[in-house]
């Protein structure tokens, strides 16, 4: 690892809710990519405020998840921090937190990571007991490839999260 880089790679979601578990097989994924060797991987689960130990002091995040942003199944979209919406809400039990809340909460406890990149898939169903459909399960191998092209730029010191990518590629 880059000497001063802190880097984290989260993958979120539930595998229990079908292409919920993009995320979390990212994630496991990563753990065995020998490009990735040395990086933290977290498979986050939907673990919500449970996550904050994981991203204190990180100075690069990349978190994969599946989102809904009105694209296709199986759709990559790349975010920076400022593309994320940070927000809290009122919930009823602390297992209701979303990564939105989470992003909040790290602002309010000053965690300011240097880079911050979000890998989203668009989902096609959250059915529970379903498995991840194949649109939303042939996207992993590309975010894994977009992770590790990521960390590298890092690594290099060749470029920061502004970089653009073109979605579902």
């Amino acid at each position: 690892m880059e000497e001063g880089m802190n880097l984290v790679i989260l993958g979120i979601g539930n595998p229990l809710l079908g292409d919920d578990g993009f995320g979390v097989e990212v994630a496991r994924r990563c753990k065995t990519c020998n490009d990735l060797a040395g990086v933290d991987v977290v498979d986050g689960g939907s673990q919500g405020l449970y996550l904050l130990p994981y991203l204190k002091d990180r100075t690069h995040i990349i978190v994969a998840d599946a989102i809904a942003f009105g694209g296709t199944p199986g759709e990559i979209v790349r975010l920076d921090a400022e593309q994320v919406p940070a927000k809290l809400s009122v919930k009823m039990s602390e297992h209701q937190v979303s990564f939105h809340e989470v992003l909040a909460l790290m602002q309010l406890l000053n965690y300011q990571p240097q880079e911050f990149v979000f890998f989203g898939v668009q989902p096609k169903s959250h059915l529970w007991g379903e498995p991840m459909c194949a649109e939303v399960a042939s996207s992993i191998d590309a975010v894994v490839e977009k992770i590790t092209a990521q960390v590298n730029r890092w690594r290099n010191h060749t470029n920061g999260t502004h970089e653009c990518f073109g979605a579902a590629q």
